[in-house]
Order: structure tokens, then sequence, then C-alpha cells
């Protein structure tokens, strides 16, 4: 159950920032904000600390809601089981900006400092999505070693898998071992954590056939 820490990390969040919309967006592109923008970008570069933690599981059986994998725990999503069914494994995975950038732009918030808050915390959530892209990479870097293919990343959370299941997430992941635990409602904490599953196997949906999103019931909410 392998914790990856100390990985190489260049945090550049203009891509991200611009990808959730005009609000966000304008934090690097109109000038009376950049200042706030940089302000905010120094500082996170010396509050992040990118963390993974995950676990390779075996599939045992695809059931129509549920999906059954390592030694018969479920995971409670119809897609998840309908998607993995055919994989050999799954890949559990738990990933983290840890607490310092959150518990920062909390400080900001209490002085009323709200701009540079918000700056900050958008600024964490981008460095959060790239975390999240090394830790795509290093599961299909896995998925290639074995000579199958990487699925695209579901999580739970979403409409068709309830967020309690981080539970069984951290159950079979190490996320202790990088800071991370789950609250009773199922969140992560720090929040600026995340967790999803990947399917190793020959036929699995990859990012360049789909995406999660395909299998949102909320997508045409989302600004993303």
């Amino acid at each position: 159950m392998p914790v990856v820490t100390g990985f190489p990390f260049t945090l550049d969040p203009a891509r991200v920032l611009r990808r959730y919309g005009r609000e966000t967006s304008a934090l690097v592109d109109r000038p009376e904000l950049r200042q706030v923008y940089e302000a905010a970008l120094a500082e996170a570069l010396t509050l992040v600390q990118p963390a993974i933690a995950y676990a390779v599981c075996p599939v045992l059986v695809a059931e129509a809601e549920r999906l059954i994998i390592g030694k018969g725990q479920a995971l409670e999503s119809p897609v998840v089981a309908r998607l993995f069914a055919e994989a050999s494994e799954v890949v559990l995975a738990i990933y983290t900006i840890g607490p310092l950038l959150e518990e920062r732009a909390a400080e900001y918030q209490a002085a009323r400092n709200y701009v540079l808050g918000f700056a900050l915390d958008l600024v964490g959530s981008a460095a959060v999505d790239e975390v999240g892209q090394v830790t795509y990479g290093l599961i299909e870097d896995l998925a290639k070693a074995k000579g199958l293919k990487a699925s695209i990343p579901l999580n739970p959370g979403t409409s068709h898998w309830p967020l309690s299941d981080n539970k069984v997430l951290t159950e079979l992941v190490p996320a202790a071992d990088i800071g991370i635990e789950t609250l009773e409602s199922g969140l992560l904490r720090p929040f600026k954590s995340i967790s999803f599953a990947v399917a190793l196997g020959a036929s699995v949906i990859t990012p360049a056939e789909g995406s999660s999103c395909d299998y949102c019931d909320t997508r045409h909410l989302c600004r993303r």
C-alpha cells in the first residue's frame, strides 16, 4: 500500500482557474486582481504539502449495484460496478495538499481579508487538481507496467456513488500515513483532499474515450 511524497510538483494554477469560470479566471485575467493572485500563489508555494496514498485491490465480482473488491469490501455504485466489471484490479487513491493552505485561508477570512482568503483557497483547489494529475499519471504507469490500460477515474460523492464510501477507501488505502481522516459524513480532512478509483484492465474506458462527467446526473449544473 504505497505512499508517495516529495515528488516533483509544479504549481501553475492559471490553466485550472480559467476552467472554473469567469469569477475565478478574473484573478489571472484582470490587472486589478493580478497582484492578489500573485501574492496568493507565492504564499501557496510555501504551504502546499502534496502527498498521495493508494492501494491496488483485486476485483472479485460485479453485482448490479456494487463492485466487490479486496477481501470482500463493496464499492456501492452501479456505475462503478458496470464500468469496472471486466477489470482485473482497481486502484483506490487519495491525494492531498495537506492542511496548511486551508488553515491559512481560514485565517484570512477570519481577519476579513476576504479577497486574499478567496484567492488562496482557489489557488489551493488548483493545486489539488495538479496533484490529481500526478496521481493519475502514476496509476497509468502502473497499468502500462502490467500490460493493461487505466480507466477514467470515478469519485465517491458523485451522483451515483455515495460519499460515505470514502470510509471503505480509507480502510484500504494508507490515508492516515499522509494525514487524512474520514469524517462521519464521509468527507475527507484536510478538506483539500480527493479520492478516486481507477480500474486496470484490457478493455476499460480510458480518458481518451470518455469522462466521469458522462455518468454524472448533475453535470448540467457544473461550471467545469
